[in-house]
């Protein structure tokens, strides 16, 4: 009879593996911890934490989704902490740059990622992709719920549910990617698009009442604020019209999306209008290019210059105020497998909005005068003669000087 090999005993501690799971793990050669890190790092590594899920589900035999989820959460943790461990006395690495690939349903989102950021010289080396958590929304729990399905199906009943597991999701993969190497990481949509665009508009349409978008207010912005990695270095925004994303999202036939109409297509589309784009009137929400500072305009590279926008005003988030925004006209149906043209244009356009955004960060920050001035406020001393007066202005003599005096004294006082 052949011998039961044990494994270490510090598997059991990790949380997903019971005795059935463990007797799996051994079989496969993982018969400890350090064999589970060592895979993450030879295979996983700065990978969406969904590939190892799949390998232990397909590979090793872990059943339940939810196990392999825990057991890989457990392994990413433990070797993230042991490379800050190793790489603390080391100088700091460069921080790479998050842009959040913005967009209506149907604009072209995940050709744009895979065609082009993906399969171009100019970004190939340059970018990790990141696309939408869709498979976790379609597969919730050992159950397999798909809250996607659910809130498409009855939309007021699942409209909170299903945005604040949204959120959840973003958060998820927002750490699980966070340890990428490659010097841009595309992320498909962010959280801000999801209280500025989606969230809006289940509320403007009754789906999520006043108490749930309270809630949900009470918390998106302190969690925001206290997790820095969800807040992009820029945007890029895919601009259709409705009409033309409507038309993509019958050719794709999504089963989740067959209740999307037209109507709610076009709320999304003014959503992200009013979000992401300048009007004609240059405002609503955003800096036109001929408002940016004359050293920030100076500094765009002509390819981009007509489509860099500083994001701005009351109603943005303040995490992402002043953040950039590119704009990139997606309204065309282009042949990408054919028309390699376009394909280098847009992916020129993207890698030259890297560049900007990178060396701004880079940068020293300059302050012009006013604003120095503000924040280091002058300490007025008595002149030697007793009276103080501004620099410029000769002690007046007479009452011919004394209307002069007044209006210099005048600039000085608070308004």
């Amino acid at each position: 009879m052949p011998s039961l090999r044990l494994g270490s005993p510090a598997l059991l501690a990790i949380p997903g593996v019971g005795p059935r799971n463990l007797r799996k793990l051994v079989d496969n050669g993982f018969e400890g911890v350090a064999h589970l890190k060592q895979l993450y790092r030879d295979k996983f590594f700065g990978k969406s934490s969904e590939k190892m899920v799949e390998f232990l589900q397909s590979s090793v035999g872990i059943i339940h989704k939810n196990h392999a989820e825990s057991i890989t959460s457990f392994i990413k943790e433990s070797v993230v902490e042991e490379l800050d461990d190793t790489s603390s006395s080391k100088p700091p690495q460069k921080k790479r740059l998050t842009f959040c690939v913005e967009g209506n349903i149907s604009v072209g989102k995940s050709t744009f990622l895979q065609r082009i950021a993906n399969e171009t010289i100019e970004l190939r080396d340059l970018v990790e992709i990141v696309p939408e958590p869709v498979a976790k929304w379609q597969d919730v729990g050992p159950d397999h719920f798909n809250i996607l399905d659910a809130f498409y199906a009855e939309p007021q009943r699942y409209a909170y549910t299903f945005q604040n597991y949204v959120f959840v999701t973003r958060v998820m993969q927002e750490r699980e990617s966070s340890g990428g190497i490659k010097p841009l990481r595309l992320m498909e949509r962010s959280v801000f698009s999801d209280r500025m665009v989606f969230v809006r508009a289940v509320h403007e349409a009754n789906w999520m009442n006043e108490m749930e978008i309270s809630i949900y207010d009470s918390w998106f912005d302190p969690v925001v604020s206290s997790l820095p990695g969800l807040i992009p270095d820029g945007f890029i925004y895919l601009r259709a019209s409705p009409d033309t994303c409507h038309k993509r999202m019958m050719l794709r036939k999504r089963s989740e999306e067959g209740g999307v109409s037209l109507d709610y297509l076009q709320g999304l589309h003014e959503k992200h209008e009013s979000w992401l784009f300048p009007s004609k009137g240059g405002g609503r929400g955003v800096l036109s290019v001929s408002q940016l500072p004359t050293q920030m305009e100076g500094n765009l590279p002509p390819g981009i210059r007509d489509r860099v926008f500083y994001l701005e005003g009351d109603h943005m988030h303040s995490s992402i105020q002043k953040v950039p925004a590119l704009v990139l006209d997606c309204e065309p149906d282009i042949d990408f497998n054919r028309d390699i043209q376009a394909k280098r244009q847009y992916a020129q356009q993207v890698a030259e909005f890297f560049e900007f955004v990178n060396n701004k960060k880079e940068a020293p920050s300059e302050q012009t005068s006013t604003e120095k001035d503000r924040m280091n406020p002058k300490i007025m001393f008595p002149n030697k003669g007793g009276l103080w007066v501004p620099e410029g202005v000769p002690p007046f003599a007479g009452s011919a000087m004394n209307l002069d005096f007044r209006r210099a004294m005048s600039s000085y006082l608070p308004t």
